[in-house]
C-alpha cells in the first residue's frame, strides 16, 4: 500500500506471487446486456475497480454477471453504497478492460473502462477482462476516514499483515466534511480512471475484509 498525495487510482498489479514472469492472469466475465441490448449494466466500471457477482440485483436477469464492488457519492447520496452486490462477497477480482459491440456503429469497441448504460448491438455480449489471480499483489493508495484523518492517523510497518476493506472516493470539493477531514473528493472517470482506495479506518485482523497489507510501497504515490 502507499499513502502520500490524496489521490487515489484504484489497484495496480505489481505482479503474481505464483511466478508468472509479470504476465496478468486475466479472466473472462460478462457485464450485464439485455437480449435486445437496449438494458446494460448501468454502472460505469474503471480500470483499477474491484467487481463482483450481481447477487441481489433487483432483477435475475443479470445474476452471474459483473459490477463494481461499491457506487461512490454523489450518485447515490452522501454515502458510499453497495451495487447490486452483497456486501460479505468476497471480490471476483480486479478490472482491467472491456470489449463490446456498438449498437450504432457496429463496431466492436475496446476499452479499458465500462461507460454505464451503454447501448449494445442486439444478441451481442458485453465481455470484461477481470485479473483474478488469487496469488495477485497490487498497488493502492490508503485512505483514513474523517475521523481517523482528524486524529492524524499515522500508517505504520506495524500493520503489515492486517487486513483491510476497500472504499471508494467521492465526496464533492464543495464538502466542508471533505475539506476538513482530507476525503478523497472525485468519483472514477473515463479520464483519472478508478478511485477505490483501501480503507484505513477497517485495518484489523479480520480475515472476511477484502485485502491482506503484505508490505508497504517504497515509491510514495
Amino acid at each position: 500500500m502507499s499513502n502520500g498525495i490524496n489521490r487515489p487510482y484504484g489497484l495496480e498489479v505489481v505482479q503474481s506471487q505464483i511466478g508468472n514472469g509479470g504476465t496478468q492472469k486475466l479472466g473472462q466475465y460478462f457485464i450485464y446486456a439485455s437480449a435486445d441490448g437496449l438494458t446494460t449494466q448501468p454502472n460505469s466500471i474503471y480500470q483499477g475497480d474491484p467487481v463482483k457477482f450481481v447477487s441481489n440485483p433487483g432483477t435475475t436477469a443479470m445474476t452471474g454477471t459483473i459490477a463494481p464492488q461499491k457506487l461512490s457519492a454523489p450518485t447515490n447520496g452522501n454515502d458510499v453504497q453497495a451495487v447490486a452486490t452483497a456486501a460479505a462477497d468476497a471480490f471476483v477480482g480486479v478490472f482491467i478492460s472491456c470489449a463490446y459491440t456498438d449498437a450504432s456503429t457496429g463496431l466492436r469497441i475496446e476499452s479499458d473502462y465500462w461507460p454505464g448504460g451503454r447501448l449494445v448491438k442486439a444478441g451481442t455480449p458485453i465481455i470484461a477482462y477481470v485479473n483474478d489471480d488469487p496469488m495477485a499483489v497490487f498497488r493502492v493508495q490508503v485512505s483514513s476516514s474523517v475521523a481517523d484523518a482528524d486524529a492524524s492517523i499515522v500508517f505504520l510497518n506495524t500493520q503489515v499483515g492486517l487486513n483491510s476493506n476497500l472504499s471508494v472516493a467521492g465526496i464533492t470539493f464543495t464538502s466542508e466534511i471533505a475539506i476538513k477531514g482530507g476525503q478523497n473528493p472525485r468519483t472514477g472517470s473515463n479520464i483519472y480512471g478508478s478511485v477505490y482506495y483501501l480503507d484505513g479506518s477497517s485495518i484489523a485482523r479480520t480475515e472476511s475484509l477484502d485485502v491482506k497489507i503484505i508490505g508497504i510501497d517504497q515509491v510514495i504515490t
